[in-house]
């Protein structure tokens, strides 16, 4: 469709689990299920919170402010990518609670791709979140609005949502099985 948008998010909902998915300059897409406990599964899905910011965006616009740029942010990047390998270690044999760190960390990194990513209203979101317990977060695909991400340990989890009480809060759980037809006429 010659849009400048990612291709992850297709993947990942075709599939469904939890996958380290790897693009190749070719065009291959290598779809790696990643291996958890049913503990850590739990952990995992019971921590995590989609929080809507209440407005939508175009993803195209805002990946296309940094798309062109990617060359200049080389180290960011690689970065970036080094969260892969640390997310699939955690969920390998790490404490599951340092994915909110990690999730912290890689929101940073994503925040200075381009200032389209981010605007005060959604760091006062972010921001209210991790002061109300939350280990870190990231929005959901190029960022500037739709859903966010959170990572909180389950004892906070009332607070945060209190405290962004204006925001609609959506529960979810992982679907292994990806993207099914559910109607055919």
């Amino acid at each position: 469709m010659n849009e400048t948008v990612g291709s992850q998010d297709q993947v990942a909902v075709a599939y469904g689990g939890i996958n380290n998915i790897i693009f190749k300059k070719n065009s291959d897409i290598h779809v790696n299920p990643v291996k958890i406990s049913s503990s850590k599964q739990k952990k995992l899905e019971d921590n995590l919170i989609l929080i809507y910011t209440g407005f939508t965006r175009n993803a195209q616009s805002i990946a296309k402010t940094y798309v062109n740029r990617l060359n200049q942010k080389n180290s960011k990047l690689e970065l970036m990518h080094s969260t892969v390998d640390t997310a699939k270690e955690i969920i390998k044999k790490g404490d599951i609670d340092d994915i909110g760190y990690l999730l912290n960390e890689f929101w940073h990194l994503k925040k200075d791709l381009s200032n389209h990513i981010t605007n005060s209203y959604i760091d006062e979101i972010y921001n209210e979140a991790i002061n109300s317990g939350a280990l870190g977060g990231k929005l959901i695909g190029a960022g500037g609005g739709g859903f966010l991400l959170l990572y909180a340990k389950k004892n906070n989890q009332k607070k945060i949502i209190n405290s962004l009480r204006k925001l609609t809060s959506v529960k979810f759980k992982f679907e292994y099985e990806g993207s099914k037809i559910i109607f055919k006429n």
